[in-house]
């Protein structure tokens, strides 16, 4: 059993498979605790893995979707939640959860080699942090993020669009920058302020860091042949934010849940939208943008002044 704390929050994980608790450990040994460390942290639940057990009877299909290299079908009935892992392209059951409705306690079997046991029982984790730290005012982000000078800013786009191609940018050309999460970022009110968490879950890249930043700024990103940045309204940043953070909208409780700690996000950080090429004077327009940089002195021997943001577009931002 190992005992993990991320973003303040108690994790168990529980299997007596060794190999894939080796494959695991890479993701989750940054986070891991003696138990006897842990004990003044309530748990946020458990996750078992068990032998095969039988499908809830009762359990209604709630939604299906693509969930990275496998299809997901959530169910749910008035006992709690199932949900079932199946290969692409078979659509045959490789793995399944099942937990109680508090996502506090859970079960699953897994198949396959480990590998693929590593990847199933990481994203029934993922899954289950994400729906049980709503509760406790933390969201799990689709995000990159950036950390300087003690604050993070987190990159929000569409797949695709340049989220980790924009972190990048910020690492090469701005002073100081240090990547926190590159995928699945944890967002947490805590105190009054608003912190980030890197996570186990990082996507493509290997970067399962253990450390926390006050969040300096979120900045959503949309490709055009210019750069400019503006900071969004209330209204506008939470319609920004909602999407970009794991939830289920069938699910009431926990909806309103996403909803009031997205709402609690917003009334207590800067949010903006960011149009910009996937080059260097976009991570400079944007770290200016949101107060990360005064973009006079880099690494690279690049200077900018006040002139030259003129043709990048610069809107510095503004109260809403």
């Amino acid at each position: 059993m190992k005992h993990c704390i991320i973003a303040d929050l108690h994790v168990v994980i529980d299997s007596d498979d060794k190999e894939l608790l080796d494959a695991l450990a890479p993701r989750y040994a940054p986070f891991c605790h003696r138990a006897s460390d842990c004990t003044e942290v309530p748990v946020l639940f458990a996750l078992h893995h068990v032998a095969p057990f039988e499908p809830m009877a009762d359990a209604t299909q709630m939604a299906d979707f693509e969930c990275q290299d496998t299809w997901c079908v959530y169910e749910q009935s008035e006992k709690g939640v199932q949900i079932t892992l199946q290969d692409l392209t078979t659509r045959q059951d490789i793995a399944q959860m099942q937990c109680d409705a508090s996502f506090s306690d859970a079960k699953c079997w897994l198949t396959g080699d480990a590998v693929q046991r590593e990847y199933c029982y990481s994203n029934f984790l993922m899954m289950l942090f994400a729906f049980a730290a709503m509760r406790h005012q933390t969201l799990l982000f689709h995000a990159s993020v950036i950390a300087r000078e003690g604050k993070a800013y987190l990159f929000l786009a569409k797949s695709g669009t340049g989220k980790s191609t924009h972190s990048t940018l910020w690492l090469k050309h701005v002073p100081g920058c240090q990547l926190v999460n590159d995928d699945n970022p944890v967002v947490g009110v805590r105190d009054g302020k608003v912190i980030v968490y890197g996570s186990p879950w990082s996507g493509k890249t290997n970067c399962y860091r253990n450390v926390s930043f006050e969040v300096g700024g979120f900045v959503r990103i949309n490709r055009a042949p210019e750069c400019s940045i503006q900071r969004q309204s209330p209204v506008s940043a939470f319609a920004l934010l909602l999407p970009s953070c794991s939830g289920v909208k069938w699910d009431k409780k926990l909806y309103r849940a996403q909803c009031d700690t997205t709402a609690a996000v917003v009334s207590r950080s800067a949010i903006y939208e960011l149009y910009c090429t996937p080059y260097r004077e976009a991570a400079v327009t944007c770290s200016i943008g949101v107060g990360a940089w005064d973009g006079v002195s880099s690494g690279d021997g690049f200077a900018v002044n006040e002139k030259s943001l003129k043709p990048a577009g610069v809107i510095l931002p503004q109260e809403p």
